[in-house]
């Protein structure tokens, strides 16, 4: 059976540098441009290393930012962009890929299969997205034939069996690192993604030795290997969950919990929110619900000592009182470079060891990455884009264009400086009337950091969103003056 139902609780979401040293810092300060993307969408670390994964492929340093090892669908193979990411204990680093299709006018997801890279090794191995014979419908099961909206949206291994949780293709389980699979429900029920939305999978996690698993209907856990189950769903505690579509799942090794990211499915008096519990499922807390009543996502968690981090489409919250209290980080801005986190959506959070008392805070959203070792004083944007130094020609450029704005909300328009430096960039219609003025006073570079960037919101100067069309742009850095056109397209 071909599962190609559009659910709508399931909205979405270069060459290898192999110069790569895990101990040893290549340059003197941050590579802010060393990032494969800039929708940052997993962040994992491990070991000493920093994963980053989106869209795009996945990224790594081992030295907080100042050199980064990059891999493209070019290097791990297929197509698409990462889904899910994992790191095991022994260092193999495991991805979901998914990518885009239309069939019939819609526009689908298809799962890309898996792959694991080992500890020193530079080959990706790849497993095909698990799927079931036609004939697999033993006990009432209805099989999933399909890639077609069976895309693996997290992984969790411990020694040679792997967990993964698809949409699709429910939560199924390898004993033999992905030559063999088979299909997991919680329920006691037969497996039927169409039919059962606990048979949907979103999220898993062992902690130890307890698998979680979350689903479009609750939470189940197993601690012996998965014979037998809880679960724990908004209507079956008098303590629940907020919501029962959980798309994340944690584990603060600090006090023991476990928290999760529970989105109202289709119980009417479920909410979207945080739900944690420290009693291994028995009652759960619940945070965060006014901060994500408009709607609002939370993606996933980050621990360090008594902080905690959640990640979520209207900022990153912090709480180091147990909850009692949360606090939004805001005003994301490079304090070298200027550059900013203009958008407000995050979809992950990893958290590292430094110079005590403090800790590296990392941040993925949806334009960038960021990394603070204050609490947030100062911070450090890494992002993906190609310098003006290293290609000269234009020296000033826009990114991304064709630039929406109602699908991007910024353009951005980078260039590099040698000195202090005033910078206007006059925007114009097709007609070559002025729509708008950028204005920036570039300080001196600092710590060899030379990229700049202004940006813009597709607005004119009297804030109305411009038609659809051909822009052209003057930049003028210092002395030196140039042209480039925009394509706007909403």
């Amino acid at each position: 059976m071909m599962l190609l139902v559009v659910w709508g609780m399931a909205r979405a979401q270069s060459n290898a540098v192999w110069d790569f040293r895990l101990n040893e810092a290549i340059q003197g300060n941050p590579d802010r441009n060393g990032l494969v993307g800039n929708s940052i969408t997993d962040l994992v670390w491990h070991n000493g290393v920093l994963y980053a994964a989106g869209g795009r492929g996945l990224s790594a340093t081992a030295n907080s930012g100042e050199s980064w090892m990059n891999w493209t669908p070019k290097e791990y193979g297929g197509q698409g962009g990462i889904s899910a990411l994992t790191v095991a204990a022994d260092g193999t680093v495991w991805i979901a890929t998914a990518y885009d299709t239309t069939i019939d006018g819609n526009s689908l997801q298809v799962g890309g299969g898996l792959r694991y890279l080992s500890p020193g090794s530079e080959e990706w191995v790849f497993i095909p997205q698990p799927l079931d014979a036609r004939d697999d419908t033993a006990g009432g099961m209805r099989p999933t034939t399909t890639a077609i909206q069976n895309v693996t949206f997290d992984i969790a291994v411990e020694d040679s069996t792997v967990w993964i949780a698809s949409f699709g293709g429910g939560v199924r389980r390898s004993r033999d690192y992905g030559k063999t699979w088979e299909v997991v429900t919680t329920d006691g029920l037969p497996f039927s993604a169409l039919d059962y939305l606990n048979h949907r999978g979103f999220s898993v996690m062992i902690e130890n030795g307890n698998i979680w698993v979350g689903t479009a209907d609750g939470i189940s856990k197993s601690e012996d290997g998965g014979q037998t189950w809880q679960r724990f769903t908004h209507q079956n505690q008098s303590q629940p969950i907020s919501g029962n579509w959980v798309i994340a799942l944690a584990y603060n090794p600090y006090d023991g919990s476990v928290w999760a990211a529970t989105l109202r499915a289709l119980g009417e008096d479920e909410v979207t929110a945080v739900s944690r519990t420290k009693n291994g499922g028995a009652t759960w807390d619940v945070f965060l619900t006014e901060e994500l009543s408009d709607g609002s996502f939370p993606r996933n968690f980050a621990f360090y000592d008594s902080a905690v981090y959640v990640a979520t489409e209207n900022g990153v919250y912090k709480s180091v009182d147990d909850g009692q209290t949360w606090y939004r980080i805001a005003n994301i801005r490079d304090d070298v470079s200027g550059e900013r986190i203009l958008k407000n959506i995050f979809y992950s959070v990893a958290t590292a060891p430094f110079t005590p008392p403090y800790h590296e805070l990392w941040v993925g959203a949806s334009d960038g990455l960021a990394m603070t070792r204050n609490n947030g004083y100062t911070w450090t944007i890494f992002r993906s884009f190609v310098s003006t130094r290293q290609r000269p020609d234009p020296p000033v450029y826009a990114y991304p264009n064709p630039f929406s704005p109602f699908r991007h909300e910024y353009v951005r328009f980078q260039f590099d400086v040698t000195e202090a430096t005033e910078v206007q960039i006059d925007i114009l219609n097709f007609a070559m009337e002025k729509v708008i003025t950028l204005h920036s006073q570039e300080g001196a570079p600092t710590a060899n950091n030379f990229d700049r960037s202004l940006f813009w919101d597709g607005r004119d100067a009297n804030g109305r969103m411009v038609d659809n069309g051909v822009y052209f742009f003057r930049a003028r850095v210092g002395e030196r003056v140039s042209w480039g056109k925009i394509v706007i397209i909403n």
